[in-house]
């Protein structure tokens, strides 16, 4: 669980990075190569640390699930609660991928021509903006799911 975690926060981390440096590219052209071969590379880093970060929180989410149903006296709020993370946390992650898909595929039309630059300054902002929030309740959300992981195995948490 803790790798995945940790792998999650690197993976988001370059995710950021690579969504800087796509903006950057659009603007000042520092890639040697064309605007499609750095969005190609990024879009991999991105669309795989998003991917990673939901099924993380599924599989916690069946650990959690499985572990109740095997010790029945803990109750299913504990599972209640995380069902309650998800609920949050996968509208912000789902729209910042796909924003994030869009702003490529815009950002490519661009490149060749077929599109005004207009629509990668809308989507690069708005992808910005979604990539931030998501973040920040990805964030939240890993500190809850770690809470519940405590509860649940009668750790205490002492860092809050």
């Amino acid at each position: 669980m803790w790798f995945f975690m940790i792998l999650s926060y690197v993976m988001v981390a370059l995710s950021g990075i690579g969504l800087l440096m796509v903006g950057i590219n659009h603007y000042f052209d520092f890639w040697a190569q064309n605007h499609i071969t750095l969005d190609l590379l990024v879009s991999i880093v991105f669309i795989a640390g998003q991917t990673l970060v939901m099924f993380f929180f599924v599989g916690t989410g069946v650990n959690i699930r499985e572990y109740l149903e095997a010790n029945p006296s803990l109750g299913k709020d504990l599972y209640k609660k995380m069902f309650a993370i998800k609920r949050k946390l996968y509208p912000p992650t789902m729209m910042v991928t796909v924003l994030f898909m869009v702003m490529v595929i815009i950002d490519g039309a661009f490149f060749i021509g077929k599109v005004s630059e207009w629509w990668f300054h809308i989507l690069y902002i708005l992808t910005l903006y979604y990539f931030f929030k998501a973040t920040i309740i990805q964030h939240k959300s890993f500190k809850e799911s770690t809470d519940i992981v405590l509860k649940m195995t009668g750790a205490d948490n002492t860092d809050s």
